[in-house]
């Protein structure tokens, strides 16, 4: 199977990448192009197949360049991890309406656009996964995360809807919901010091006591576009230490 992720150029995206690339063909979509390349060279470097696109998602004009670009030994697509992703901190009564819309396009947009443009390939070949990237916020709330819990709600949201249109037509959609994962966007934006507090903050609060891992991230994702998720359609599935239990 053909796998396209996208986000794919660090964190759970690349994660992800890795572990399906010995099995399948991972398209890895990302809008820093030298990231992509770099987790593709990699793979490649191991013996797995990787191709590296560049995507902004949350455009449709890029969401169709980057479909142009992907070549035809990784088509036709039967795999799509929706899993680009950013995040603003900001209260409620400060995030600008540029700021409020950068997260919420990227997200629940940049979903529909990339799914849009992938779900034709699995209809025609009456067969397909998706996996959208929730996460623990798609069901709780967090103080000055308004943009992306809001948009995280819609993902789950819109992954639910998806199982519901294309379930009978064997399209199979369901969301992974992470919880606390140490990735580079959870850092972004905080000196290491900084960082490093919020680390032990969330550790603190996590029943298993530890921040989560991207590849663990990725067992879940793998499983889930496996045939081994065959009966599971429309549910959100959390890798989260135990932090949120649903």
């Amino acid at each position: 199977m053909n796998v396209l992720i996208t986000g794919g150029g660090s964190g759970i995206g690349a994660a992800t990448a890795k572990r399906l690339a010995d099995r399948h063909v991972v398209v890895i979509a990302d809008r820093n192009k030298a990231a992509a390349d770099a987790v593709a060279a990699e793979i490649v470097s191991a013996g797995g197949k990787a191709i590296a696109v560049e995507v902004d998602v949350s455009s449709a004009v890029s969401v169709k360049a980057m479909m142009e670009a992907i070549p035809g030994v990784a088509r036709p697509l039967g795999g799509l991890f929706n899993n680009a992703g950013i995040n603003i901190r900001q209260p409620i009564d400060e995030i600008t309406e540029l700021g409020w819309d950068a997260v919420v396009n990227t997200h629940v947009k940049g979903v529909l656009l990339v799914s849009q443009a992938v779900l034709p390939e699995m209809l025609a070949a009456k067969r397909g996964v998706v996996v959208n990237t929730a996460s623990d916020y798609s069901i709780i709330g967090a103080p000055g995360l308004g943009a992306y819990c809001a948009a995280k709600a819609a993902v789950y949201s819109l992954t639910k809807v998806m199982a519901m249109e294309f379930t009978s037509r064997g399209i199979r959609v369901n969301a992974v919901g992470p919880g606390p994962i140490d990735t580079p966007m959870l850092r972004a934006g905080r000196a290491p010091a900084e960082a490093e507090a919020r680390l032990e903050m969330h550790k603190a609060k996590i029943p298993m006591k530890r921040m989560g891992r991207p590849e663990e991230v990725a067992a879940v994702v793998d499983f889930l576009l496996s045939e081994r998720a065959s009966y599971i359609a429309g549910q959100i599935i959390h890798p989260n230490g135990g932090l949120v239990m649903w």
